[in-house]
């Protein structure tokens, strides 16, 4: 039974993957660096959902820089196990980003590893920090404020804050 039709709606979702024999290390199991990669990657492509992906990037110089990460590994990830990225929001300011990734199994949909991400907005032509466009800033700060009052994954406890 698979649980991704739990996730609210307005969490994004990977499509399929696969976890592939390359990515298993000494243990039988996928590599604690390849959760990290994979997080990455598919983030990323994800975030082109929210104006923030390679197009953004390419089009307007900016992009996000990651300063704090917080990985939580839950569940151990065997060869040929398929899976999802699940992708949200939890707050937004002027510069800055925290989002919450999640690797669900789509077997079973639980959920095998989370990432909370907090990326900062950099110019990438004086690679200092600078403020989202007012109208990106804006919906960000939107989406941020419905996606942080869905329910977290079972058992998940937040780590990262832009506020202090």
């Amino acid at each position: 039974m698979t649980q991704d039709h739990a996730l609210p709606p307005d969490i994004l979702l990977s499509g399929v993957h696969t976890v592939d024999e390359s990515w298993i290390d000494l243990y039988g199991h996928m590599n604690m660096v390849r959760y990290v990669a994979l997080f990455d990657e598919v983030g990323y492509a994800l975030m082109e959902q929210w104006g923030l992906g390679e197009t953004y990037t390419r089009d307007k110089g900016l992009g996000l820089f990651v300063v704090d990460v917080a990985v939580h590994y839950r569940r151990e990830l065997r060869a040929g196990t398929p899976l999802r990225v699940a992708l949200r929001l939890l707050d937004a300011d002027d510069k800055r980003l925290l989002s919450l990734l999640e690797i669900r199994r789509t077997d079973d949909g639980t959920v095998a590893a989370t990432m909370e991400q907090l990326s900062i907005h950099v110019d990438l032509g004086t690679r200092k920090v600078t403020p989202f466009p007012p109208p990106l800033a804006e919906r960000l700060r939107a989406l941020a404020a419905v996606q942080s009052a869905l329910p977290l994954p079972p058992r998940h406890r937040r780590r990262l804050h832009i506020r202090e």
